[in-house]
Parts: structure tokens; sequence; C-alpha cells
């Protein structure tokens, strides 16, 4: 690869910011304003463009129309004429903000507001990053389902061959970006979602003779598992444990003194960092998971992890290193890997330790900031 370019590297990146996508563009935003002079980032949030843009919502309304039963059934194609609704949006908010920045780069997250970006791309280098494809998607879905994804595996064949370069969150995303779209393998590289280490760098394992705390996150609670864990926790653990639940869900609970439901907890705030150092174990029993950031946090507070054997959960929890994975639904094996942990602090202490030198490895946030950079120059030579 070839050496950053002494000048500023002007970048023009769209994210979608929603979700953990907001996440990622803030630490984006941070670690090139605070630790990568190289690279001059200049970020837009779509969401924040959407308030103000009239002819775009109208568009939006028409093609987000969701037909009566559809939203068990997609078949009126909703999922694929939503995806086009938010890159109409994203066309418009790149076009406007062209007028007033000429930059080297184009950074857009994710494919999904991307696809009518084409004809920007070939006017201005442009990188593409992700955390899943459509056509993993289609093979994980059940008919008809499946059926409604592939119009949008078209559209993103489409969009990955007119990008300079793509990033993808995982090693499973990167395969099938050059399996099932064709793209050369010199033009996918494989980069996590980073996190600020340092914010982790003081917890440190909590008094042993305290019960076992357990940590979950995650606002969609059903999809996330949240109903299987508080299964479990009340039906076997609620005498040798506690739970600290993180979701803004509406969660049906009569009160217990061993959980507590945490409300409007933002990302990497202080209220989330002391319940990652109050923790001993992370557990997110997710039923669909295409990346999981709240694994990789939770690796850099030296936690060990309990996720499922879905998606790309098995590259960030690798099971009987820094925790277990287990089938989605399966609440007999999420109580028996729980009780591994709970009872056995030695092994808590391992695999937490494991996890914390693999975010060192691979979810250091500046770390992988620059490896995002040595890109942008290098799609400019």
């Amino acid at each position: 690869m070839s050496q950053l370019t002494k000048k500023a590297i002007k970048v023009l990146s769209l994210n979608h910011y929603i979700m953990g996508h907001s996440t990622y563009q803030n630490i984006l935003e941070k670690s090139f304003r605070d630790r990568i002079p190289e690279v001059e980032f200049h970020s837009l949030h779509l969401t924040d463009y959407f308030k103000g843009d009239f002819l775009g919502r109208l568009v939006y309304w028409l093609l987000s129309k969701q037909l009566p039963g559809s939203d068990k059934i997609d078949y009126d194609f909703h999922r694929f004429r939503t995806e086009l609704a938010n890159s109409f949006f994203a066309r418009r908010c790149l076009e406007r903000a062209l007028k007033n920045y000429q930059p080297d780069v184009l950074h857009v997250h994710t494919q999904g507001i991307a696809y009518l970006a084409a004809p920007l791309f070939k006017q201005i280098p442009s990188v593409v990053s992700l955390d899943y494809t459509a056509a993993l998607l289609v093979k994980e879905h059940p008919y008809p389902a499946s059926i409604t994804y592939k119009p949008i595996v078209e559209v993103e064949r489409k969009c990955f061959g007119a990008a300079a370069h793509i990033i993808t969150w995982s090693d499973r995303s990167r395969r099938s970006v050059i399996d099932d779209y064709g793209i050369s393998p010199t033009k996918v590289t494989n980069i996590h979602p980073g996190v600020p280490l340092e914010l982790f760098a003081g917890i440190i394992p909590r008094d042993p003779q305290s019960k076992p705390r357990l940590l979950f996150v995650g606002n969609d609670f059903v999809r996330k598992g949240g109903e299987d864990l508080l299964a479990v926790f009340l039906d076997n653990l609620s005498d040798i444990c506690e739970l600290d639940i993180v979701t803004n869900a509406a969660v049906n609970l009569r009160r217990i003194h061993n959980v507590r439901i945490h409300r409007g907890v933002r990302a990497f705030s202080p209220e989330i960092l002391k319940l990652y150092a109050a923790a001993d174990i992370f557990v997110m029993p997710t039923h669909e998971e295409v990346y999981g950031i709240v694994f990789t946090e939770a690796m850099a507070a030296g936690l060990p992890c309990i996720g499922t054997t879905v998606m790309t959960v098995p590259e960030l929890v690798q099971n009987g290193v820094n925790g277990f994975t287990v089938k989605a639904g399966d609440r007999a094996a999420l109580r028996e890997a729980l009780l591994k942990l709970i009872n056995d602090r030695d092994l808590r202490l391992s695999m937490g330790q494991a996890g914390r030198e693999i975010a060192k490895k691979q979810f250091d946030a500046v770390s992988n900031c620059k490896q995002i950079a040595v890109i942008f120059s290098n799609i400019l030579c």
C-alpha cells in the first residue's frame, strides 16, 4: 500500500445514522478529528437532512407505503421500495452537499443508501462500507421473504461495481461481496467498526464475593433474545446472580430486587460504562444480528460474552475462547452456558481477558480508522 499523502485528504461521508450505524459514524468522526490529521473528515447524517427535504419526504412517503398484511409477508416489496426511498434521499443529500464542499473521496455507509449514487461514484472516487449483504439475507430468510431481497441484490451488485472500494464489517460479509457479487478480492477489505478502547482501560474485575452480575444491552428486546434471557433468569438464576437490562423497549416485569432495567442509556455514556464496569458476564442471546457492536464493547470491558450462532456473532464471540455461543431460542443451552460462567470465576476472568486481547488487536478505533485512511489514499493513486 502507498503511504498517506502529506496533504489532508478531503472526505465527504454520508451515514444512514440509525441504530448502531450512528455509533459507527460518531467513532469515525472523533477518531479522524482527534487522531488522524491526514484526513479531513466531513460528516453528513441522513436523518438530519430528512427534516428539511420536503420533496424527498414526499417521495419517501409514496415509496414506503405498506399494503395490508405486508408487515408479515413482504409481498408488496416494501423492503425494496423503502431501500430505494432512502437511497433517493441520500442522492439528494450528497448533491446538495457537493455544491458547497468538493471532496477528494466519497464515503457512504451503508450500501442501502448508496444505490442511486452510482453516477456520483463515476465522478468522485468512492468507498462504500457495510455490515451485511442482501445476498446473505436471501440465504438466511425462508420463502417467500427471500424473494423480496433479490431485487436488492441486483442494485447492490451495481453499487459495488461502481464503488472504488468496499469495506465490510465481517469476514462473512467480505466473502459474500466477493462470491455473491463477483467483486475482486483486491477491492474488498474487512475492517471491524472500532471501539474507543481508552474508555474501558480502567475497568477491573469485581469483588469475587459479590453475586455475579449479568448485563444485557438491546433496544429491540425480543429480537435480541431479551425474553429468552429473562425467562431463564427468573426460572433458574435469580437467587444466585443479578441482571441489568439496558433497553428502551416496553418490558413487562414484576418488581424483582435482582433485576434492574435502565432506559435512555446512550452508547459510551458514563452510565453504560459504569454498567460494563459493574458486570461480570455480558449476554445477548439474539435471534438475528448482522453484527453486534455491543459484543465488541463488552470484550473491550474484559467481559466474557454469551451470544448465539446466528449470522456474524460467532466471529465476535468465539465459542470456548472469549465466551459461549448457543442456538438462538435454546433456553436450556443458554442456562447451561450461563451457569458455567456464574459458577467459575476463573473461567470468567480468563475468557474476559481473551476478549480484551481480541479487542486490542481487532477493534481499536484509531487503528481501524487508520486502515480506512490508507484505503482513502490508495484509491486516489
